[in-house]
């Protein structure tokens, strides 16, 4: 298990976990490092601080999902699994289409623990093409 946050994170297990921004120079690199080979799964929670407008950040939080989408495309095993949070919006056409060309099954799915006002959702990509 291998993690990167911008704030300081506690110890957990065996996990390999590093302070910083994942598109900084060199964190890529860590990151692939510390797995010691292409990941099977990318869980990606990464979600811009909100502004209250939700426009402005569901915009701002699908940019951190394509972003996130794109290292796993570039980075996952075949057949590994991709899970990001996004919030509905509107705007995730790009970001769907990307998985489906990629992935072999797309799905959103809402955590029970969400409260049912929030746009926060996840969507799980599987099966994932390879190139």
């Amino acid at each position: 298990i291998v993690g990167v946050d911008l704030l300081p994170v506690d110890q957990i297990g065996e996990a390999h976990l590093f302070m910083g921004d994942v598109a900084e120079k060199g964190i890529v690199e860590k990151l692939l490092a510390a797995i010691g080979g292409r990941p099977t799964l990318i869980l990606s929670d990464m979600a811009e601080n909100t502004t209250g407008h939700r426009q402005t950040d569901h915009i701002r939080t699908i940019g951190l999902a394509e972003f996130a989408a794109q290292f796993a495309i570039d980075h996952l095993t075949k057949g590994g699994t991709f899970v990001a949070k996004v919030f509905q919006g509107g705007a995730q056409g790009g970001l769907l289409e990307m998985l489906k060309a990629n992935f072999g099954d797309v799905r959103h799915w809402k955590p029970p623990a969400s409260r049912p006002e929030s746009p926060e959702t996840f969507v799980i990509a599987t099966s994932f093409k390879g190139r």
